[in-house]
């Protein structure tokens, strides 16, 4: 039932090679399609997708009732899963990222950490793959008795004065590229109500919200916005600031089972 931040230890899937992945995937190249020019993308914003690691999240979450209250009630029993521990207001997380054995698409295990406690927040596994519009992001998180699957298309949502982009990974889909979220158990795909979009901005973007003030959490290098629903409702709103994670010890050590 457990998942956990050793899931992927427990099951033999990490490799171990050096270097290890840095980031949710390997290059913005991975997640181009028709829609945005991913060489525009501002390389704050890059650092995000490609070397995830080295960044420290301070995160803000606003719930919406009655999902508030529902998220007091069943926080504890994920977090006893080891899945899908959400903040109740705010949380620090730290993340590490590691490669996956026998994986052709180039899927990385990413492992999501509370800096306070070192409880997980999230374990999953991310991808790019080929959409029926171009490339989406893949991300599966393990569930007992099955897994959560989505597609994620990136999307362009404004621009500096130097033409530098800011970008949102959304899971609506556009016509039939592919964009959704799914639970999957055993080899039955059942379509979910959920819905998902989160934007990133480099700090100072006019585009981006002004309450997102970086002097928030100082040396802030990124910030967001990521929104999730359900049936279109608004559960919760989380607020990101990223800046370089201060290293005490390296963000590719070993998860050992146990």
């Amino acid at each position: 039932m457990r998942v956990g931040a050793d899931y992927f230890a427990r099951r033999k899937a990490l490799s171990l090679e050096k270097p290890g992945p840095r980031g949710l995937v390997e290059a913005m190249a991975d997640l181009a399609n028709p829609g945005v020019d991913v060489t525009r993308v501002h390389p704050a914003i890059v650092v995000f997708f490609d070397d995830t690691a080295s960044l420290e999240l301070l995160i803000r979450s606003h719930w919406r009732f009655p999902f508030s209250l529902a998220w007091r009630i069943f926080r504890p029993l994920m977090r006893w899963i080891g899945q899908f521990v959400l903040p109740l207001d705010e949380g620090r997380i730290v993340t590490r990222v590691f490669g996956l054995t026998d994986s052709a698409s180039g899927a990385r295990a990413v492992i999501r950490e509370y800096v306070d406690d070192g409880g997980v927040m999230q374990v999953v596994s991310y991808a790019s793959c080929e959409g029926n519009a171009g490339r989406l992001m893949s991300v599966t998180f393990p569930l007992p008795g099955g897994h959560i699957a989505g597609f994620l298309r990136l999307d362009r949502i404004g621009e500096d004065r130097e033409g530098q982009i800011a970008v949102e990974l959304s899971s609506s889909g556009r016509g039939s590229d592919g964009a959704g979220i799914w639970f999957v158990l055993g080899g039955v795909r059942l379509p979910t109500p959920l819905g998902e979009r989160m934007a990133l901005w480099a700090p100072g973007m006019e585009c981006a919200p002004p309450e997102l003030d970086s002097a928030v959490f100082p040396g802030t290098t990124l910030v967001g916005r990521h929104v999730q629903r359900c049936f279109g409702v608004r559960m919760v709103t989380h607020d990101y600031w990223f800046r370089p994670l201060a290293q005490t010890s390296s963000p590719h050590e070993v998860i050992t089972v146990g």
